[in-house]
């Protein structure tokens, strides 16, 4: 292939270039020409310090214009031939309707977001205040990634991570959630524990909503299950043993029929509680962006507390209406 000047092409690579590749280290990419010209882009202090290291001259305005792109949430990029600076890009992302809100319904949830990036500190201070994340980390390298989350894990957090980059694959594969996008590459992919199809980095909330009502719903069941046992124990037993215990008497506060009729209706009781409690356990318990402490408190009241009433309220109205029907004497 030819472009139009006439210069033989491969793969877009003049013949005879070398291409010198981005590394998280070097922070930079370029290509050497045959004809000896060294051409680099790449984040702002590698470009110009690789210009002074060719004793190039840099202008006195040229950080002002960085800072100044910077400031605004934007990215720049400085391109150089050699010692000599050739120009500013400006690359600029756009974020997504609603993000903001997005972030701190997971800050009700009880979760804390860090934006780590590769940006420039005054770019990712822009962009986190913009998109209303707790904190940010700039100029983080794959390892810095890496540190963190392991830091975070050590002090006994719960770390999710969502990235589309090679450089997010070590950290996507230490996070205990990692969630990799649709439109990232292929290593990122595969470090993650789920792609997200959407490639929205507040799909994490949906991530977490699930999660959730899944430990919820199992620990609902389980309270109410235990309170329901102890329950039914504590309604029955003096009914069974107050004739031959008479101090089990005075706990016999539900004052059922008799032992034959307090047996029956537990057992009746049961054959009607679990089957009322599968549709709760396909369906899941309602889950509320509220913090960890609030909705145990709920659930306690609801399940725990359901779990005690409500035995006492079946048993003793299964009692009245076996005695009533005439099955028990």
């Amino acid at each position: 292939n030819r472009h139009s000047g006439g210069s033989p092409l491969d793969d877009g690579i003049p013949q005879g270039a070398t291409f010198v590749e981005f590394t998280a280290q070097t922070r930079m990419s370029g290509l050497d020409l045959p004809d000896g010209r060294k051409i680099r882009k790449g984040a702002p202090d590698s470009i110009m310090k690789y210009v002074q290291q060719n004793n190039g001259l840099l202008g006195d305005r040229v950080q002002q214009q960085v800072d100044a792109v910077a400031s605004k949430g934007a990215t720049p990029l400085l391109v150089c031939e050699g010692s000599k600076l050739a120009g500013l890009v400006v690359l600029e992302d756009i974020l997504k309707p609603g993000i903001r809100d997005r972030f701190e319904r997971l800050r009700r949830m009880g979760l804390r977001t860090v934006m780590v990036t590769g940006d420039n500190p005054l770019t990712a201070k822009a962009i986190a205040e913009q998109a209303g994340v707790d904190a940010f980390i700039a100029q983080a390298t794959p390892e810095a990634k890496l540190d963190y989350i392991r830091k975070e894990q050590a002090s006994g957090k719960l770390v999710a991570m969502m990235g589309d980059g090679t450089n997010d694959a070590p950290a996507l594969a230490q996070a205990d959630v990692g969630v990799a996008m649709n439109s990232g590459t292929q290593a990122a992919k595969e470090a993650g524990n789920m792609v997200d199809l959407d490639s929205d980095p507040t799909k994490l909330i949906e991530v977490v909503e699930i999660g959730k009502q899944l430990l919820m719903t199992r620990g609902a069941l389980t309270t109410f299950s235990i309170a329901n046992d102890l329950a039914k124990y504590f309604a029955i037993v003096p009914a069974l043993f107050a004739g031959t215990l008479p101090w089990l008497k005075k706990f016999d506060v539900m004052n059922l029929h008799s032992p034959t009729s307090a047996i029956l209706s537990a057992v009746i009781f049961n054959a009607i509680i679990i089957p009322l409690l599968i549709p709760i356990a396909l369906r899941g318990v309602e889950y509320r962006p509220v913090g960890a402490d609030a909705l145990l408190r709920r659930n306690l009241l609801i399940w725990g507390l359901g779990g005690v009433t409500v035995p006492f309220v079946g048993i003793k109205l299964l009692d009245v209406v076996l005695v009533f029907l005439g099955v028990i004497s």
